[in-house]
């Protein structure tokens, strides 16, 4: 082969190498080391193509050539480490390792691949002393730091471990996105470790301190004490991120969501309508913005809006389901039953399984003494799949109150009491109706003074409990 042709050669070999001829491929390569021996680029495509053809040692052989060319080299040596922790050699890449180490006795960072190469084998004791020499080298190396972190987790030392963490952490080495990183392979390890969710915390902390104005470091911390039920916490942190930066869908709907969870609607709202305009087609946000009106008592805003973000559902069903929910829930509360019925069915169309849906539609039902065996198939259907759920038992109950079955009713309204509804006005006065038509006036009287210093319930309440009767 001629010089004068290695870029055809060179196009040559890369085209069989896409075709699948690794075969071919190396005849060309070995002619063109052979008159190219100064490009060694050449050699390490010649030793990619027998690692593809699953030649190891081939591939070595070709980087042993070069070698004897260009001296030792840490690319070199580093590429054939890894083939032979591939083939399970060990000592032969603690012997790459070691070359290198001769040649740069004071690079720290050689060492610590010498102690990952010792871990990785339980070769503990020369892990830990090579370690160590890393560190009386360079004792705030990140990547050393890391390392022995990642040892003394895998050992479950997670006390020492962050110690060694901390300094990595620490360290202007590592860059936001590797901190990150490495808070994310904890977020699931720690979620069953009070002491790694501790450690966790901490370095979200540490992360906000040496990067105040970068958005990712809040929100990575309000993902971690969103998970710890830190809600306050969780909020001011996503508050924080969509302050420094307003681009991220995500941090706007998990905001929304803690919102929610707190109860806080009206800064919902005011969250809500600012992510309406800076997301205009990202329907959720319309679903989050809706379920603030409804809780506002602004069901007629909560229809707008609504029905703006269903329109722009493109094949996501479950999402659709969620949005005929609510806006059943808005139309009932608008006193358009007709409309509400029928979104509860489009909803029930998608998921037949939706309990928020059963219980709500079958509960609505009852209160208008309508379509009452529906009402109470929908409701049964909802405990059976949720049974612990008070207000469904409640619902179920209040349907068979509705329907004469009184004893059934007292059974069902208790179970509801029992899953933590002792303080609910609502179920309260229910079980005191109950009560009364089972002709148990005084224990009736006794649920309705419960219901009545538990908040609100009926407008009829106070009647009740002045008149000792039953008011309906």
């Amino acid at each position: 082969m001629n010089p004068d042709n290695e870029w055809y050669a060179i196009i040559f070999v890369e085209s069989l190498q896409r075709n699948k001829k690794p075969g071919e491929a190396i005849k060309i390569y070995q002619k063109l080391i052979k008159n190219l021996p100064d490009r060694t680029d050449i050699y390490y495509d010649f030793a990619d193509c027998y690692l593809r053809m699953n030649k190891p040692v081939d591939a070595i052989e070709v980087y042993n050539e070069l070698e004897k060319k260009i001296g030792i080299n840490a690319e070199l040596s580093l590429q054939k480490e890894k083939i032979y922790v591939r083939m399970g050699k060990l000592e032969k890449a603690v012997e790459e390792i070691n070359k290198l180490i001769a040649t740069a006795p004071d690079e720290a960072k050689y060492y610590g691949i010498l102690a990952e190469l010792y871990a990785a084998n339980n070769r503990d004791v020369e892990a830990v002393d090579t370690y160590q020499k890393a560190l009386k080298m360079d004792p705030d190396n990140a990547y050393i730091n890391l390392s022995l972190s990642e040892y003394y987790r895998q050992k479950r030392d997670y006390a020492k471990g962050f110690i060694y963490l901390e300094k990595a952490f620490n360290s202007e080495e590592l860059d936001i996105d590797s901190k990150v990183k490495i808070l994310l392979s904890y977020y699931v390890v720690s979620e069953k470790s009070e002491e790694l969710k501790s450690q966790s915390l901490s370095l979200c902390e540490m992360l906000i301190k040496a990067h105040p104005k970068d958005a990712k470091a809040y929100s990575i911390a309000g993902d971690f004490y969103y998970r710890d039920k830190k809600l306050e916490k969780a909020k001011e942190y996503f508050s924080k991120a969509v302050e420094l930066d307003k681009s991220k869908y995500v941090i706007w709907n998990q905001l929304l969501i803690i919102e929610s969870e707190l109860q806080q609607f009206q800064e919902m709202i005011k969250h809500g309508k600012e992510a309406v305009e800076l997301f205009p087609n990202e329907p959720t946000v319309y679903l989050l913005l809706g379920i603030a009106y409804l809780q506002e008592k602004n069901p007629t805003e909560a229809l707008v809006v609504l029905n703006q973000g269903k329109n722009m559902i493109i094949d996501n069903k479950p999402l659709l389901g969620q949005f005929w929910a609510n806006i059943g829930d808005a139309y009932y509360r608008t006193k358009q039953m007709n409309l509400s019925d029928e979104a509860y069915e489009e909803a029930l169309k998608i998921n037949p399984n939706d309990t928020y849906v059963l219980n709500n539609y079958a509960y609505y039902l009852s209160l208008r003494n309508e379509k009452l065996d529906k009402a109470e198939e929908m409701s049964k259907k909802s405990n059976e799949i949720d049974r612990d759920n008070a207000s469904y038992n409640d619902t179920y109950g209040w349907i068979l109150y509705a329907l004469g079955k009184y004893e059934d009713a007292k059974l069902w309204l208790e179970k509801a009491i029992a899953n933590g509804a002792s303080e609910n006005a609502v179920i309260l006065e229910h079980l005191g109706d109950v009560q009364y038509k089972l002709k148990n006036t005084d224990i009736a009287m006794d649920y309705w003074i419960k219901a009545k210093k538990a908040g609100t319930g009926s407008d009829n309440l106070d009647r009740k409990i002045n008149e000792k009767k039953l008011i309906e």
